[in-house]
């Protein structure tokens, strides 16, 4: 039987360290201004908020890059907490504060704890949570969200993770009658033998098979949190369309940039379709069917405000970018979306890949000025940089670059962490007020760099020597860049 508190949320293993770039300010700000509106200023002084936010990386890199705001992440795990305030303490972030309470004590707290938000976030916890809980989201979106604030939801939806109900039911119940982790086992265990024996729902839906062999993949601490809740439910784009409405809140787009260009995203066969569908709710829907949607990532806007065109045109002509560490230097592309492999021709995207190929930031009206963009070609340029942003080539960033030195020490940390055995999937990277991923080589080998001395006894063996090479080649030079490492050790 659940607690009051957890609500049938799963607890029995610590949730892992992730890092979701798509709930920063700056990715969710250059979102909103390409999708037409104005957003919460970051010059000055704002306030950002993360529901669910577990051991809080996201809340922690967001933070460190972001010396303007105040940042807060919300988690009714006790461990968690505990976890995330340590990294801040010893990294010495000032700007991230982190709230052991549930979403219906907070609702509920006298004298509420938040203060007015500017950026509400949360990422994957609305799946997995009761609709009682749902609804306290909401409520907490309603009361603390400014006028003219972002809210950022990412959930899993319908159809895509639909087939998945029936999985996700095997795993609840070898983790009821063997415990978590030897459950996950069994259940796993049991999956893939339907699944290799022909099992009929993996014949008719393919895809089951691919999603399973994703599964199998993740640690069981977030198997334990995403699938074995007692409330796990993909959800209906309507249904959160209408209870963001409630709380006033209108839809704008997807954080996920490809998503919000049709052309690219949704079969040539479904655009006109799509595309004459008035009523958004039904529209959205549409999408998702067309694309099969897994996973959401819903931007709405607490009283929409939209730019003018000549405003619009200003705030694009003034966004900056950087290339981003394995970035192509030129050349066509291929893009693996929701709906197949897509390609970019060399036209589009070499101009900008090679103009950004130095690593510094430019202008997008700068970028304008490039023959491939002049001549009212500026959509053809928007267009390539959201594609490039969401594969992970281009990153948005500020003007002026903040003092690396909190942001290194969050590194230094992680880092540290890594070495004793921690897992940590990113680094804050100030230049893009952001985050980078890193595998675990390249964090081992950053480890050895910053510190020598402690990793001589490894630095002999030929994996830690093979690894430096390939940190000395790939990784530094970029990661200095973006003020991941200082310049010297």
């Amino acid at each position: 039987m659940s607690t009051p508190l957890k609500d049938g949320y799963q607890t029995g293993l610590p949730y892992p360290a992730y890092f979701h770039r798509e709930l920063t300010p700056g990715w969710l700000a250059a979102t909103v201004t390409a999708l037409g509106h104005r957003t919460p200023p970051l010059s000055g002084p704002y306030t950002w908020c993360e529901l669910g936010c577990g051991p809080g990386l996201t809340t922690l890199i967001a933070a460190a890059g972001n010396p303007a705001g105040t940042f807060y992440g919300v988690d009714f795990d006790a461990a968690a907490i505990a976890h995330a305030r340590a990294l801040a303490a010893e990294s010495g972030l000032s700007n991230a504060h982190f709230l052991q309470m549930s979403f219906a004590e907070l609702v509920e707290a006298d004298g509420n704890p938040l203060p007015l938000l500017d950026f509400v976030v949360l990422h994957g916890v609305l799946s997995w949570i009761s609709a009682a809980n749902r609804q306290a989201v909401m409520r907490i979106i309603e009361g603390r969200l400014k006028p003219g604030g972002i809210a950022c939801l990412a959930y899993m939806s319908q159809p895509g993770s639909a087939p998945m109900m029936a999985m996700q039911r095997v795993l609840q119940r070898s983790a009821e009658l063997a415990g978590v982790a030897p459950g996950l086992d069994s259940g796993l265990s049991l999956l893939r033998g339907l699944r290799d024996g022909g099992a009929g729902q993996f014949a008719v839906v393919p895809e089951l098979g691919r999603q399973l062999d994703q599964v199998v993949r993740h640690t069981p601490g977030y198997l334990a949190h995403e699938f074995l809740g007692e409330h796990w439910e993909p959800l209906h784009v309507a249904d959160m369309l209408k209870a963001a409405g409630s709380a006033g809140c209108s839809f704008l787009g997807s954080a996920t940039p490809l998503e919000n260009i049709d052309a690219v995203s949704l079969p040539g066969g479904t655009q006109a379709a799509i595309g004459a569908i008035a009523d958004t709710a039904l529209r959205e829907t549409a999408k998702d069917i067309a694309r099969n949607q897994t996973l959401r990532r819903d931007i709405y806007q607490r009283g929409p405000q939209p730019l003018s065109l000549a405003e619009h045109r200003a705030v694009i002509e003034a966004q900056r970018m950087r290339a981003l560490p394995g970035a192509p230097p030129q050349g066509a592309l291929r893009f693996d979306t929701r709906i197949g492999p897509v390609d970019g021709p060399a036209e589009m995207f070499s101009p900008l890949l090679q103009a950004l190929a130095d690593g510094e930031a430019k202008r997008f009206g700068d970028l304008l000025q490039l023959p491939a963009y002049r001549n009212g070609r500026g959509g053809l340029l928007n267009q390539a940089c959201q594609m490039l942003y969401w594969a992970g080539h281009l990153h948005p960033c500020a003007g002026t670059t903040p003092d690396p030195t909190t942001a290194q020490a969050l590194n230094r940390v992680i880092l540290r962490a890594v070495a004793n055995g921690g897992d940590y999937p990113a680094l804050a990277a100030p230049a893009i007020a952001s985050g980078i991923p890193a595998d675990r080589d390249m964090l081992l080998a950053a480890q050895a760099w910053l510190n020598p001395a402690s990793a001589s006894e490894d630095a002999a063996s030929g994996e830690a020597a093979a690894r430096m090479t390939r940190f000395m080649r790939e990784a530094l030079p970029a990661w200095q860049r973006l003020g991941v490492l200082p310049q010297v050790p």
